[in-house]
């Protein structure tokens, strides 16, 4: 007895695009639960995404949020007390406005600085996850890989087995119609006997009748 193994294919449903919106609603719920909205958190938290895409909306989402934070620039500096060091007073203004724009700029650069820094080591992050990722779909192709090897070989095994016992079913049916055939030979014989045999019969039957009337007549011609 063979049994047939019958293999099922499953399609999975294409995955809608991810919008802007998506991935700023990401960034935001990671923000409210105290989390870094980093490149790899927010593409968790969706579940799948382009660094692309997820890295150009987090630049404008990190604008938007830096945008509602309340000014930092420093109020100006009104010196009044004295009307004849006005000029001095205005030289001092204009210097520490200087310096602390300067030390804005400073703090600016800093803060992009950390700010690529922190997008480097996000992009560092989400490339680590797409190589684990690569990785484990590597590892499940290896282990496919025996599994449709096995699929191959049961397959030719099931092929010889069909074709083993299309050849035995032939055979036994050629020997059933050889026997068939000498069955009917041999009834042929049978009934062809059995009628030789009547006929004999009938020629005995015959026989005895001639032999009993000769008798008969040989009595009577020897009592005349």
């Amino acid at each position: 007895m063979c049994s047939i193994i019958q293999h099922t294919t499953t399609q999975r449903p294409a995955r809608m695009a991810i919008t802007k919106q998506d991935i700023w609603r990401a960034a935001d719920e990671l923000d409210a639960e105290g989390i870094r909205p980093t490149l790899a958190a927010v593409r968790k938290k969706l579940g799948s995404g382009s660094f692309t895409t997820i890295s150009d909306a987090m630049a404008e989402w990190k604008n938007r949020k830096t945008a509602t934070l309340p000014s930092s620039d420093p109020l100006p500096v009104a010196v009044n007390e004295h009307l004849a060091e006005l000029g001095n007073a205005l030289w001092a203004i204009a210097l520490a406005n200087a310096n602390a724009r300067f030390d804005e700029d400073r703090k600016q650069i800093e803060a992009d600085k950390a700010a690529i820094s922190q997008q480097l080591a996000e992009a560092i992050e989400l490339a680590d996850t797409f190589t684990r990722e690569n990785d484990q779909l590597r590892e499940r192709v290896n282990q496919l890989e025996p599994m449709e090897r096995e699929r191959d070989k049961l397959a030719d095994q099931l092929a010889e087995v069909k074709r083993r016992s299309g050849e035995e079913l032939n055979r036994c049916m050629e020997k059933l119609t050889q026997r068939d055939n000498e069955a009917i030979e041999a009834r042929k014989q049978a009934k062809e006997a059995i009628e030789r045999a009547a006929s004999l019969q009938g020629q005995v039957e015959a026989l005895k009748e001639q032999v009993a009337n000769l008798t008969a007549v040989l009595k009577t011609g020897g009592k005349q």
